[in-house]
């Protein structure tokens, strides 16, 4: 066989060495690369390993028709990422090649020349097929000739392995918990593909993974109820909205295109943070499942039970969407057709009681609708998320509440741009009263905030490493190669800042100023947006509570096992807020 292939080296490199109109003839073509679902060997092991290790291997059929010599093979999972190659590095796999006979030809370490006349085929092999298909992919070979141009062949692949569904897999990695909280407190997801406020309550899911080392590279939800669905991801581009992901530390970890790439080493909890605008989690017998993707090509999966719902101050956000689909009251106290389509208000509330009342009120016009019987304003006809008409025959409501619950509400009004906005008013069974308007939304403290309200916390409990690349080790807003370390704040005011300082007792640390004083830059970022301009200055608003997450480079105080910090804040009229944070 050594014979044969040093005759047919021969043969091709004098084919080379020949005039340009003979070795124009010499020329490789891949007809095919085919996946071999019923070859269930193993041959080889992880990375190198040229041994069995217990798992079948993949096996792919590599076709190619003329005439050359092949130097080397490689293999890439385009939809993981994952690689191989004949001459395997530190970031690919072992790619082992037979030929046409079965002997397999790179056990040495590397390929040898392989001299090809009118073609032939080759079969190719890497380690663990459930692990290299986790999911259905597209598989690219390169084959690279002596004269290092390069041949290459795509196929498709049908998933090796089903999405791992459980608590924990046998080697103790997986999703351990996945729990729907209803309504939060927070508003850092939106319709977009970005961090970012919308002026709406994220709906929460509460998630607790374990793994022994792992790099979560994307994460998916899907809901369904009744006819109703949707997704959420936190891959870029793909424009479904949002899943933005907060650590137990209280900071985001999603890239600024909203992606991710964190570390799992161990047991961590996470808080996903979704805006619901079909209110689908909410529902009752919604289905939610929740993927997580992994660097390795791995993915998991975990279908939602339902939790107990956030405590929030017995919230109410209302928004109004024009006219609906439905035609289900007039102008009078019955549910009647007027053949005019209802004004739709979407409600969604969170608090303990029962609903025993129902007022509407256009601020311009002073219009009232409203569900008590007998006082001759127009009624509302309620619906739950399942566009179930809520109202008793006489008009009036009595409905439970425990938790997070989403309404609809129908009035019958003219479709005019003079109409609203509105206030809405729910009354409880124990007095209680919850007040919302479809007008944008302010910090209902704005207006009482003085000078000495202003204020800063930290809400982070010790600085943490993320996955973000903002700050230099320097004066400069760029990314450097290294994770910036982060801490949460909120501050209270109205004003303007103009300056912040983060120093650690002797004075050493961050800043936000242009001077060349030892310290580096301290990066401020509000939901998704960097609020710095190119030289590191700040200069941004606060008009109520708002919170902000501080990015820099650890210099060695960050990552102690205790330390001490102290932050100041400049406003624009020279006024200097402080807090301080040990751990």
């Amino acid at each position: 066989m050594k014979k044969i292939f040093k005759m047919l080296l021969v043969v091709v490199l004098v084919a080379f060495s020949a005039g340009s109109a003979f070795a124009a003839t010499f020329s490789l073509n891949v007809d095919s690369l085919t996946f071999n679902a019923d070859d269930k060997q193993d041959i080889i092991g992880a990375g190198t390993l040229q041994t069995a290790d217990g798992t079948t291997d993949a096996s792919f059929t590599l076709k190619v028709s003329g005439s050359h010599a092949i130097k080397d093979i490689s293999l890439t999972n385009e939809t993981t990422g994952k690689a191989w190659s004949t001459s395997p590095s530190g970031t690919t796999g072992l790619l082992l090649v037979k030929d046409s006979e079965g002997k397999a030809l790179n056990t040495s370490g590397s390929l040898p020349i392989l001299p090809v006349l009118r073609g032939t085929e080759f079969k190719l092999y890497i380690n663990d097929a459930s692990g290299s298909i986790p999911r259905d992919s597209t598989f690219a070979v390169s084959v690279t000739l002596v004269d290092r141009s390069v041949i290459t062949g795509k196929t498709a692949v049908n998933s090796s392995a089903p999405v791992e569904q459980a608590t924990l897999t046998s080697n103790g990695d997986g999703i351990i918990d996945l729990v729907t909280s209803g309504l939060s407190g927070q508003d850092l997801a939106n319709g977009g593909e970005k961090v970012g406020a919308d002026g709406k309550n994220d709906f929460q899911l509460d998630v607790k993974l374990n793994f022994h080392y792992a790099t979560i590279r994307g994460i998916k939800l899907k809901a369904v109820s009744g006819r109703k669905n949707a997704e959420w991801d936190t891959m870029s581009g793909n424009k479904l909205p949002i899943i933005t992901v907060v650590d137990s530390n209280n900071n985001i970890i999603n890239k600024t295109n909203g992606s991710v790439e964190f570390t799992v080493k161990g047991t961590s909890s996470y808080i996903l943070l979704v805006q619901d605008t079909e209110r689908i989690l909410s529902a009752s017998d919604v289905k939610a499942k929740l993927t997580i993707s992994l660097s390795d090509g791995r993915m998991f999966e975990r279908d939602a039970v339902r939790g107990q719902a956030i405590s929030v101050n017995d919230s109410l956000s209302v928004e109004y969407k024009g006219a609906g689909k439905y035609d289900f009251v007039g102008n009078s106290e019955k549910i009647e057709s007027n053949f005019n389509a209802d004004r739709q208000i979407d409600i969604t509330l969170n608090t303990e009681g029962t609903i025993t009342g129902i007022r509407v009120q256009d601020t311009k016009s002073g219009k009232v609708w409203d569900t008590a019987a007998g006082n001759s304003n127009p009624l509302i006809a309620v619906t739950n998320e399942k566009g179930e008409r809520q109202n008793r025959t006489d008009g009036s409501v009595s409905l439970p509440v425990i938790g997070s619950k989403t309404l609809t509400l129908w009035i019958d009004e003219e479709n005019n741009k003079r109409s609203g906005p509105y206030n809405v008013t729910l009354v409880l069974s124990n007095g209680q009263v919850l007040e919302s308007s479809t007008a944008k939304r302010t910090d209902p403290n704005t207006s009482n905030i003085t000078k000495t309200d202003r204020a800063v916390r930290f809400i982070s409990a010790k600085p943490a490493l993320v996955n973000v690349d903002v700050a230099g080790k320097n004066k400069k807003r760029s990314a450097n190669g290294y994770k910036d370390t982060a801490l949460n704040v909120e501050i209270t005011g109205n004003g303007k800042i103009t300056a912040m300082l983060l120093t650690d007792t002797s004075g050493k640390g961050w800043d936000t100023l242009t001077d060349n004083n030892g310290r580096w830059l301290l990066c401020v970022r509000e939901g998704n947006r960097l609020l710095n301009s190119a030289n590191g200055k700040v200069n941004f608003s606060v008009n109520g509570t708002k919170r902000y997450q501080l990015l820099m480079q650890d210099n060695g105080i960050l990552s102690r096992r205790n330390g001490k910090l102290i932050l100041s804040i400049t406003w624009g009229d020279g006024h200097v807020t402080q807090s301080t944070l040990s751990w």
